[in-house]
């Protein structure tokens, strides 16, 4: 999809916002009482290569493991879980992956450390990120 075409399904308002490389949709209902934030990213050739959602944050996680539990129902069971320790640059959390048609990678991170859970007040709690399989891993 190209970023003419995004645009067109998203016109710039008060919770659309246009970056150089990126469009930025807040508030963004996801389950019952949890929303996030969209970043939608562009390459060189302005076509979406890949979209990220980072979910508000929720006191303990909850958020976190109603949307985990949405998407094993409709997706089953994880092809991979994973541990992320964490480090000055990456909170610690659990990473689960799904492959999708067309070559699309679906990673999960449930963050886990941090105050009241999923990584602290005032961080998202999980994120969500669509890729292409190549750019996943730096092909």
């Amino acid at each position: 999809m190209t970023r003419a075409q995004v645009e067109a399904l998203y016109p710039k308002s008060s919770k659309v916002d246009y970056q150089k490389k990126a469009i930025e949709i807040s508030d963004i209902p996801i389950i019952a009482k949890c929303n996030a934030e969209v970043n939608i990213r562009f390459d060189e050739s302005d076509t979406v290569h890949q979209v990220m959602i980072a979910g508000d944050p929720s006191l303990g996680g909850r958020c976190s493991r109603d949307v985990l539990a949405a998407l094993s129902a409709k997706y089953g069971e994880p092809l991979n879980r994973d541990s992320s320790d964490g480090s000055i640059l990456a909170r610690q959390g659990k990473i689960f992956t799904w492959t999708r048609p067309g070559g699309i990678t679906m990673q999960f991170k449930k963050f886990e450390n941090g105050g009241l859970g999923g990584g602290g007040l005032g961080k998202a709690s999980w994120e969500l990120t669509y890729s292409k399989l190549g750019e996943l891993i730096g092909l």
